[in-house]
């Protein structure tokens, strides 16, 4: 197989993101890839299965975790990528499937209050074998609820 262009690139990394089961499971959905400034963004909405707080219909925790640590790791994917240069598309397809998360801080800072949520992931540093990224969640009143940081391994 011959190294993608950008544009099917783009498109291959959409269709992994939308292969992942969980990702289907809370309504998360890719929406901006810059391969030029290494970021990414993703939205859901609220359902009934993602509230933690009944009363207050206040998003959980752990779906703000989820969303933070998808979009930082298809964003360190995309970087880790990019740095591995021109070594054979099977080989970075290969390292690139074994990218995993070795450290995420997750800042709370707002309840998870609204009915539409946006996730954008940026690029901190790329090495050799690790990946660091940032990721904020936003709401429908563009609040920041949430900040991650995290690390991957590919």
């Amino acid at each position: 197989m011959t190294e993608p262009s950008p544009g099917e690139f783009r498109e291959l990394v959409r269709g992994f993101f939308e292969q992942i089961p969980f990702n289907r499971q809370i309504g998360l959905e890719m929406r901006e890839l810059d391969l030029e400034r290494l970021t990414l963004s993703a939205a859901f909405e609220l359902r009934p299965e993602l509230i933690g707080n009944i009363w207050k219909k206040i998003l959980h925790g752990g779906v703000i975790a989820t969303a933070l640590d998808t979009v930082g790791g298809l964003t360190a994917m995309v970087a880790a990528y990019q740095r591995m240069g021109d070594i054979h598309w099977k080989e970075k397809t290969e390292r690139l499937s074994k990218l995993g998360t070795v450290d995420m801080r997750v800042d709370y800072l707002k309840p998870g209050r609204g009915e539409h949520f946006l996730c954008r992931g940026s690029i901190l540093r790329t090495g050799n074998k690790l990946v660091v990224t940032r990721m904020e969640l936003f709401n429908d009143a563009e609040e920041l609820i949430a900040t991650g940081t995290a690390t991957y391994l590919y």
